[in-house]
């Protein structure tokens, strides 16, 4: 959680990002402090996955700012944010099919900061993941799709990151093993890593996290604590169906 009058790891300042003319992202503006996990939520094409793309690098944002551990990071390439300390763990898990699980790993360690503690990033993974450590040598497309997000994530965390950003973690999952990758996530919330989270699974999402925003057309409509989202009526209607 974000200390009282410390300025946050992670500030977003009137976000904007259009494809093609097409605004996808409208002036969002955000924080995240050292430790602290926020959501963004929203419905499909609401800007979620546009904002966190630009936050990591992977979309140059066309407007506002990004300041990450007091510097100013918009327009930096993903590479240059990963080593600042940001890693997106994408939509679609995105594993490497033909290569090991340890080789997906070893991608994930690719940057400087993560080599120089590359045996106690892989030490923490196998052990939030025993799975992966089981199954080191298989390739991992023949994984099942709820084995290959605990890699995805796993890879995100060899990168040794101080904030990890999930985007639809749950995406196409069954639901026991939906459950058990919110497990994971909570798991992973004691190493004070900070945390964004995109995700469809509202209610589990709102028990997870310090705070959520609610985006709509681009643009934040509501914002405020995990637990008073889920108490909110319009939040309770459009997402929760209650």
């Amino acid at each position: 959680m974000s200390v009282a009058g410390k300025a946050p790891l992670l500030s977003v300042e009137d976000l904007g990002f259009a494809y093609n003319g097409a605004i996808a992202v409208d002036g969002i503006s955000l924080s995240v402090g050292e430790g602290e996990a926020i959501a963004l939520l929203g419905a499909n094409g609401a800007g979620k996955s546009t904002s966190v793309k630009v936050i990591a690098g992977a979309e140059k944002a066309q407007r506002g700012s990004v300041v990450f551990d007091g510097r100013g990071i918009g327009g930096r390439g993903a590479h240059e944010i990963v080593e600042a300390g940001i890693t997106l763990v994408p939509e679609g898990r995105l594993v490497f099919p033909r290569l090991t699980v340890m080789e997906n790993l070893e991608m994930g360690a690719y940057a400087a900061r993560a080599k120089k503690s590359f045996a106690g990033n892989l030490e923490r993974v196998f052990s939030i993941f025993p799975r992966l450590a089981e199954r080191r040598e298989q390739q991992a497309g023949l994984m099942s799709g709820g084995e290959q997000q605990m890699l995805a994530i796993g890879r995100g965390l060899m990168s040794a990151p101080r904030l990890l950003i999930l985007d639809e973690p749950s995406l196409g999952l069954q639901p026991s093993m939906v459950e058990h990758i919110f497990e994971l996530i909570q798991t992973i919330r004691a190493l004070d890593i900070s945390l964004i989270m995109v995700e469809q699974n509202v209610h589990r999402t709102l028990e997870i996290v310090d705070r959520a925003y609610v985006l709509e057309k681009g643009r934040v409509t509501i914002e405020g604590s995990g637990r008073d989202l889920a108490q909110n009526d319009q939040v309770r209607r459009s997402f929760l169906g209650l």
